[in-house]
């Protein structure tokens, strides 16, 4: 697979690094100069990346076209490029549905949506990608796991539950200082919460809901300590106040996509 990525921001710099670092990927990959800083520490970086100043030259020479810029700037840039009818087509940017892709990359017709994160740099994590096709699965299964489905409206789901990042690494984050304040030095404090979490998301990992929901009843004991937090985290509507903000980010995806 001869890979091209248009545009060069923090998630395609993520997949490159994914696919040398953890995939064994050894095909040359070519990538756009839009961000020059980022493009050139690849090029440095990787002796198999090329940057390539013009957008079509990267459709031309590769199979797969990965688009990683803007939402507001996707179907813009589409309708400026030439795609064969053997090219496949990866879109990130989010609420750009299947069918205003497809009418814009013609005569090609092999087009998916994904939702890569930054740990697919360690090889880490899921992505989400709509519809499920092997290539595709195949690239994003090297770097993490790929989690396909055929409708959009899933699709969509997945996509808003990302939301939830920022919010997690500012909880990570919170507790550390909370550590820090109680004196606990910061080196420690950080290596404590991040090993914490990170073993909590060990046990969590492939299980559905109601399993998920048993594991956090299984950590209450009545006027226990997690009781104590999670009591006032339900009272203080946290819980509730999280999950309506991603319905909420569902339907704002939902309106992107709409022509």
């Amino acid at each position: 697979m001869m890979l091209g990525f248009i545009g060069t921001g923090g998630i395609t710099e993520a997949i490159i690094n994914g696919l040398f670092n953890h995939a064994g990927h050894e095909a040359p990959i070519l990538v756009s100069r839009r961000n020059r800083g980022r493009s050139k520490r690849l090029a440095e970086t990787f002796d198999l990346v090329e940057v390539v100043d013009d957008n079509q030259d990267i459709v031309d020479r590769t199979d797969w076209v990965v688009i990683s810029v803007l939402p507001g700037q996707t179907l813009e840039l589409l309708s400026t490029l030439r795609f064969r009818d053997d090219h496949g087509v990866i879109s990130l940017p989010a609420g750009i549905t299947l069918k205003s892709l497809a009418a814009h990359i013609e005569p090609a017709s092999r087009v998916s949506r994904a939702i890569p994160m930054p740990p697919v740099a360690f090889g880490l994590g899921p992505t989400p990608v709509c519809p499920a096709d092997p290539s595709v699965e195949a690239l994003f299964n090297g770097i993490g796991a790929a989690v396909a489905v055929e409708d959009e409206t899933q699709f969509t789901a997945l996509a808003a539950s990302t939301a939830i990042m920022a919010t997690f690494f500012a909880w990570i984050a919170s507790n550390a200082r909370w550590l820090e304040e109680q004196n606990v030095p910061a080196k420690e404090a950080a290596f404590y919460t991040t090993s914490v979490f990170q073993a909590l998301a060990s046990m969590a990992a492939r299980v559905d809901a109601a399993e998920l929901q048993r594991m956090s009843d299984d950590c209450l004991t009545p006027g226990g300590l997690n009781e104590q937090v999670l009591n006032a985290a339900r009272e203080a509507g946290v819980i509730d106040t999280i999950q309506a903000e991603i319905g909420r980010v569902m339907e704002r995806l939902q309106r992107a996509g709409k022509p």
